[in-house]
C-alpha cells in the first residue's frame, strides 16, 4: 500500500519584463493550457531581445508543454536546449531530471538532479525533485534528507512535508509521518493524499477508526480514488467490518477494474468467511490480469483444496512455486494433499521444502513424520512427530 511521490515537473515564472513580447505570450507561456503555451513560449524563445536565461525558462515550460501532449522527444530536445542555454539553472537541470526518471533513465536523471543542488543550494525545488528520485528508488533515508532541506528552505512547501511523511511511513516511523501529514493538513486542508497517507499510517499503528476517518476525508475529496477505496476497505476489514471491507474492494474495483491486487484482497475475505466460489472468481479474476501474481495461485489453490478439488488444487500450487519458489507456506499446503491422495514420497519432499524454508513450522514437521510412517519409516516418522510436538504440543490435533 504504499504511495509512490508524484514527479513535479519544474515550472518557470516568466517575468513579465518590458521586452519585444507583448504581456499576452508571458501570460500564455505561464499557462495551464498546453497548446497556448507552447505557442506563446516559442514567441519568447524566438525573441532577438529575450536573454538566454529567459529563453531557458520558456524551454522548460514548452517542454513539460510537449509531455502534456505526449510529446517527449520534442520535450527533452527543449530541456537540453534549456540547460545548454542557461548550464547553471537549476530549475532546467531539475525538470529534465523529473524528465529522465519519468522515461526510466535513472542514472541521467541523478546526474541532472544532483547537478540542480550543485549550481543553487537555495533551490528548494531541487531538493524536492530529488528526494522524489530517492523515494521512488526505494531509498528512504536519503529522501527524508532532501525532503527536510526542501522544507528548511521552503516551510509552505505542502508536497515536502506529505512526501517526507510517506518515506518515514514505509520505514515504520508512523508517528513522525503522521506530524508530517499533519503539518501539511495545516498549510492545505483539501491535500487529498495526505489524508490517504495519513490514513496508512494510523492503520498500522492499529488506530483503525482514525484511519477510517482519514480514507473518508480523501474519499469526499476525490471521490474516484480507488487508492482510497481500497485503503479503507483494508482498515475495515482490520476492524472486523467485512461488508463494509467488501463494498469498499468492489468500489475499488469499479473505478479501476484493472488492479488485480484488489480482488486478490477481496478474494481473501471471501474465503476467509468459506464462501469459496466468489472467492475462486476474484482469484481467477487478479490472475487475469496479472498471471505472474503468485499469491493469486496460492490462495485459489487453497480454496480449490477446501472444496476438495484437488487436481485443481495442486495445479495452482504448482504455478505459485513456479512463480515464487520461496512461499514456504505453499509447499506446506501442496505436501498435505499428497499426503491425503496417498502421494508419500510427493508429500514428504514438499514438508521438507517447507521446513528448509522455514525450520519451526511444527504443523509441516507433523505431516512430514505421519507421511513417514505411512511409507512404512516408522522411526523417522516417530522423530518428527515428536519433534513436531515439542514446539507445538496442540499440533496435529
Amino acid at each position: 500500500m504504499r504511495r509512490k511521490a508524484v514527479l513535479l515537473f519544474s515550472f518557470a515564472l516568466l517575468p513579465g519584463v518590458a521586452l519585444a513580447q507583448s504581456d499576452a505570450d508571458f501570460r500564455t507561456c505561464n499557462g495551464a493550457d498546453p497548446v497556448a503555451a507552447i505557442l506563446g513560449c516559442t514567441k519568447v524563445i524566438e525573441a532577438r531581445d529575450s536573454s538566454n536565461p529567459l529563453k531557458s525558462g520558456a524551454l522548460v515550460n514548452r517542454a513539460n508543454a510537449y509531455l502534456k501532449r505526449s510529446q517527449p522527444d520534442r520535450a527533452v530536445a527543449d530541456f537540453d536546449r534549456a540547460v545548454m542555454l542557461d548550464p547553471k539553472s537549476s530549475l532546467a537541470l531539475a525538470a529534465r531530471g523529473a524528465f529522465y526518471q519519468s522515461q526510466g533513465d535513472s542514472d541521467k536523471a541523478l546526474k541532472d538532479l544532483d547537478a540542480a543542488v550543485a549550481v543553487n543550494p537555495k533551490d528548494a525545488n531541487a531538493f524536492l525533485q530529488r528526494a522524489n528520485f530517492h523515494l521512488i528508488a526505494g531509498e528512504a533515508e536519503p529522501a527524508i534528507a532532501d525532503y527536510s532541506q526542501s522544507i528548511l528552505l521552503d516551510p509552505k512547501n505542502v508536497s515536502a512535508y506529505v512526501n517526507r511523511g510517506e518515506a518515514q511511513r514505509v520505514q515504520g516511523e508512523n508517528e513522525r509521518a503522521i506530524a508530517d501529514f499533519d503539518a501539511a493538513l495545516k498549510l492545505d486542508p483539501k491535500f487529498t493524499a495526505a489524508y490517504d497517507d495519513r490514513g496508512l499510517a494510523l492503520t498500522a499503528k492499529g488506530d483503525y477508526d482514525r484511519a477510517v476517518a482519514d480514507f473518508d476525508s480523501a474519499i469526499r475529496l476525490d471521490g474516484k480514488s480507488a487508492g482510497a477505496f481500497t485503503h479503507r476497505a483494508v482498515a475495515y476489514e482490520a476492524k472486523g467490518t467485512h461488508d463494509r471491507a467488501i463494498a469498499d474492494f468492489g468500489q475499488a474495483i469499479a473505478l479501476d477494474p484493472g488492479n488485480a491486487e484488489t480482488y486478490l484482497s477481496r478474494g481473501n475475505i471471501y474465503q476467509d468467511q468459506n464462501d469459496l466460489d466468489r472467492a475462486i472468481a476474484d482469484y481467477s479474476q487478479a490472475i487475469m490480469r496479472d498471471a505472474k501474481l503468485a499469491d493469486a495461485f496460492a490462495n485459489r489453490g487453497s480454496a480449490y483444496a477446501k472444496k476438495g478439488d484437488t487436481e485443481h488444487a495442486i495445479a495452482d500450487l504448482d504455478s505459485a512455486i513456479r512463480l515464487n519458489p520461496a512461499l514456504g507456506p505453499v509447499y506446506g499446503n501442496r505436501g498435505l494433499l499428497f499426503l491425503k491422495a496417498g502421494q508419500y514420497p510427493r508429500a514428504v519432499a514438499d514438508f521438507s521444502e517447507a521446513l528448509a524454508r522455514n525450520p519451526k513450522d511444527a504443523l509441516s514437521l507433523y505431516n512430514r513424520g505421519v507421511a513417514k510412517q505411512k511409507m512404512g519409516d516408522r522411526i523417522g516418522g516417530d522423530v518428527d512427530v515428536l519433534a513436531a510436538h515439542g514446539m507445538d504440543p496442540n499440533v496435529g490435533k
